[in-house]
């Protein structure tokens, strides 16, 4: 598998910038000592509904964060009755076995079948494939906005997969046990050959992402716990397929280079450790921001980077939000100290602290 590392010599250059910026990050972390046990709890329980959120909607779901926080809330108690539930309970519980236990999970065939059981564990049509490499042949599509779907490549052959898999993980092992490379980039070339083999007959996307948390945490990239890489490649799912496709092109010959994948799937990285950096001053200085749901995350958002709004105009920027929901979201970021109200009635606008 050490076609696996071709990697063309410009995005190298930009791959080793990328992996310079985020061991730098990496080092000087430490919002972990500016919060209490219970809020870095909080920050964690709400990285995990944005990563459930967005893993699932990349593969198609449509449950909205809010949706997703209610039903992790009430899950002991209610029947997980549509697809989409039982893919967010899935992911949700896989990613929390992940956060908990990662120290102790190591990397082999039998974890990631145990893995697919559980990211499966609730979707009642699974059943018959849920931990098992898959029987028949698939195929890597994408749905677009219009929900149709599109072949992004083929994938390895059903009889050739438990051999692919086999290889997978030991050139992983061995190639992170010599040290000779990275930890970043045999993390990106092993999800890379994962994606490709396509093991299982569904469900490869969603454990592609848990797979990437589990490796990255296991090599001291502990801050992936407090913020959703899931979430930056939701918001450029149409790079992610890019980046892919680019590599697939010529699988398995001595002409595939993974540069470019790396380069995205690095660079998303980088991007969760720049937003962490942002965040944390006001995590520090505005305990407050933890405890507000997904929805209030964005009104603050939106009201801070316009400098003042009215309620109408907030209205206008979340048309999906009544009314009466958002003027409630606004009274409570204005009681939490977090925004300003000025004037009365129709005239009345909230503005950001400072």
């Amino acid at each position: 598998m050490k076609y696996l590392l071709h990697i063309d010599p410009l995005s190298l250059a930009s791959i080793h910038k990328v992996i310079q910026d985020i061991d730098t990050y990496n080092r000087a972390w430490k919002v972990q000592t500016y919060l209490n046990i219970e809020q870095l709890q909080e920050l964690r329980h709400l990285s995990t509904v944005q990563s459930t959120g967005s893993s699932t909607r990349i593969e198609g779901g449509r449950m909205s964060d809010e949706a997703i926080a209610d039903l992790i809330d009430h899950m002991h108690i209610q029947s997980l009755s549509s697809r989409d539930e039982q893919e967010v309970a899935g992911y949700f519980t896989s990613l929390e076995i992940i956060q908990e236990q990662y120290r102790d999970l190591l990397l082999s065939e039998s974890l990631i079948k145990a893995l697919h059981n559980e990211l499966l564990r609730y979707s009642s049509k699974d059943t018959h494939h849920r931990g098992q490499y898959k029987q028949l042949s698939n195929q890597v599509v994408a749905t677009d906005a219009h929900g149709e779907q599109q072949i992004i490549f083929q994938t390895t052959d059903p009889a050739l997969t438990p051999k692919a898999m086999e290889t997978a993980v030991n050139w992983y092992l061995a190639e992170r046990a010599s040290k000779n490379q990275h930890p970043l980039i045999l993390i990106g070339a092993f999800i890379y050959e994962f994606l490709s083999i396509h093991p299982f007959q569904d469900g490869n996307g969603r454990l592609s992402r848990l797979l990437t948390n589990l490796l990255l945490l296991q090599n001291g990239y502990e801050f992936v716990l407090y913020t959703s890489l899931e979430r930056v490649i939701e918001n450029d799912k149409a790079g992610y397929y890019k980046a892919l496709m680019t590599a697939q092109r010529h699988r398995g010959t001595e002409k595939e280079d993974i540069g470019r994948w790396l380069y995205y799937l690095l660079n998303a990285i980088r991007q969760i450790t720049e937003r962490l950096a942002e965040d944390e001053q006001s995590l520090v200085e505005e305990p407050a921001v933890l405890y507000l749901n997904t929805r209030q995350r964005r009104v603050l958002d939106f009201v801070r980077r316009e400098g003042e709004l009215s309620v109408g105009e907030v209205d206008n920027l979340l048309p999906e939000v009544s009314r009466n929901t958002l003027k409630y979201d606004l009274k409570r970021l204005t009681e939490a100290g977090l925004l300003l109200q000025r004037g009365k009635g129709r005239g009345t606008v909230y503005t950001k602290v400072r």
